[in-house]
């Protein structure tokens, strides 16, 4: 049996008017106890997608693909248009006015719903009488009946050996400990409750199964252990944590202290958890890399093909980054239902277009496109997987709303994820809204600080203070970012712009050469056309400091 439990979408003070119950079946009553499920496969099924996701906007783009993964996007979003229609008239018929929609979004509106996750027999599949419409629906139902428990998800699962099956992918494993109070009464439930919420927020994380102790179970033996210390700095307390590598003899791998200026222990411990969970995240990404480049490729299974190639995607050096492609077609050639190489093909595409090193610009602008919608088709809990999706949405194909909302929904997963940070900072940015992009830009970077792989979100940080008019901010920000990564053209462009618009343009010289040495064939003309700004006045103020600066 899973756990009951039950989200209310109505107003306070108001009664519901339509009570969803997802169980064994889905079931769908008004106040007054009468079924009010429409009829048909494919409504109801769209009925169960919006309340497995409640208070989220899904993409119509994410249900097409979920209930008719066989045919392409257009027919399949125009299938969803005409059937969505048929359920509003029905529902309305009904008084069952229920579901909100936009050009690009599909949601259960707050105003008169409650969800219930029922108690479901035990063996029994969820959902079941909405088996069979679709593989990629069936799929989704498969993991969101695993999942439908409340509170946190702990795998008590052994995690088979590095040695045993090259080809079976797998997810490191972190056996949480207990954090050691060593600060006495100043503080006091810091310790628990900073505990519970690091095993809260690592348990968002796709690439990571968590373990801890239970009384009576002794857990399997982890790849990792993290472990560390409350004690006090003046006053106030801060946590010292250390990232064990058990499998690899106990050598301490990283260790990080983290003092959040917050008095309460439920606010300490959230932002604790969430920088512990942004930095684990990172190291362990890396420790998995090396560890995969030390199997040789023929042998590696298309999980460690991935992670072997990270490394390369971010150094940006044409050659190896060129080849990290190729090896990410592999992986997805291999194991085609691996969501993490479609999420990172996806972004490869971003930055080939981001570069300007794309032969075919339209081929990888569709690649793009395609490993995205795969990505979050197979794996729709996937935080990053959603974030890169929506940043596809966005920079790529000017589909604004779309990457708000993918990015949105990333977030409410996993608010602890700085790719999800970068990737709304930017949509926002795209959409004008530059101090929220500012704010959730800097959110990312101070979850994961002094990361050399911020080049990205550092960039799209100096081009929001350009787009505002700090220009001396901007040069700094770009000046500091093209010392780490010179061959990022996203950096290079604000800072020619902001030195543009100061009228430095001995100073803007030598990166327009280096500009158009990384990509010879950037033009203004070009880039009006590509850049995915909504403002008209974003884009000329953007255009008018590159022209100043000299650039053509």
């Amino acid at each position: 049996m899973s756990s009951v439990g039950s989200t209310l979408l109505s107003q306070p003070g108001a009664a519901p008017r339509i009570h969803i119950r997802l169980a064994d079946s889905l079931q769908m009553v008004d106040a007054g106890g009468r079924s009010a499920l429409p009829g048909g496969s494919r409504p109801r099924a769209i009925i169960a997608l919006l309340a497995l996701a409640p208070g989220h906007r899904m993409p119509r783009r994410l249900i097409a693909g979920l209930l008719w993964s066989g045919a392409d996007a257009g027919h399949a979003l125009g299938r969803l248009r005409d059937v969505l229609h048929d359920l509003r008239a029905a529902l309305a018929t009904a008084g069952a006015e229920i579901i909100g929609t936009d050009a690009s979004s599909i949601w259960l509106l707050a105003g008169d719903v409650t969800i219930e996750n029922a108690q479901r027999s035990a063996g029994w599949p969820f959902l079941s009488e909405l088996r069979g419409i679709d593989p990629q629906l069936d799929d989704w139902l498969s993991r969101a009946g695993d999942g439908a428990t409340n509170g946190v998800a702990i795998e008590p699962v052994s995690v088979p050996d590095r040695t045993t099956d090259a080809k079976v992918s797998r997810r490191a494993s972190v056996l949480v400990a207990p954090l050691n109070n060593l600060a006495g009464a100043k503080a006091a439930v810091f310790d628990i409750a900073t505990t519970d919420a690091i095993v809260a927020a690592l348990s968002a994380l796709r690439s990571v199964s968590v373990l801890v102790e239970l009384p009576g179970h002794r857990p399997p033996v982890p790849d990792y252990m993290l472990t560390g210390n409350i004690h006090l700095a003046g006053q106030r307390p801060q946590v010292l944590l250390r990232l064990v590598d058990v499998a690899g003899g106990g050598t301490v791998m990283w260790s990080s202290v983290i003092a959040p200026d917050e008095a309460r222990p439920a606010a300490f411990a959230e932002e604790v958890a969430a920088q512990a969970s942004a930095r684990l995240e990172h190291e362990l990404l890396l420790l998995e890399a090396e560890r995969a480049a030390q199997r040789p490729l023929a042998e590696a299974s298309p999980q460690e093909m991935v992670l072997r190639v990270v490394p390369d995607i971010y150094r940006l050096e044409r050659d190896a980054f060129e080849r990290a492609g190729k090896v990410l077609v592999m992986a997805v050639r291999r194991d085609p239902r691996l969501a993490s190489a479609h999420a990172w093909l996806a972004y490869w595409n971003v930055l080939l277009v981001g570069q300007g090193w794309a032969a075919q610009e339209r081929d990888a602008l569709a690649a793009a496109g395609h490993a995205a919608e795969q990505a979050i088709l197979l794996d729709p809990r996937d935080a990053r997987g959603l974030a890169i999706a929506g940043h596809v949405r966005g920079f790529l194909h000017h589909q604004i709303p779309e990457a708000l909302a993918l990015t949105r929904q990333a977030l409410e997963i996993n608010p602890a994820l700085p790719a999800a940070w970068t990737f709304s900072g930017m949509a926002h940015a795209y959409g004008g809204e530059l101090e929220t992009a500012r704010r959730h830009l800097k959110r990312a970077l101070a979850l994961l600080p002094r990361n050399p792989h911020a080049f990205f979100t550092e960039a799209g940080l100096a081009t929001v203070e350009m787009m505002l008019g700090n220009f001396e901010a901007a040069i700094e920000i770009g000046r500091a970012v093209l010392q780490l990564q010179p061959r990022f053209t996203a950096a290079l462009r604000a800072q020619i712009a902001a030195l543009g618009h100061l009228g430095r343009v001995e100073d803007a010289r030598p990166q327009v050469r280096a500009m158009l040495e990384l990509d010879p064939g950037f033009t203004i003309q070009r880039f009006r056309h590509a850049a995915p700004y909504v403002r008209r006045r974003d884009m000329d103020h953007f255009l008018r400091g590159l022209r100043l600066a000299g650039m053509a």
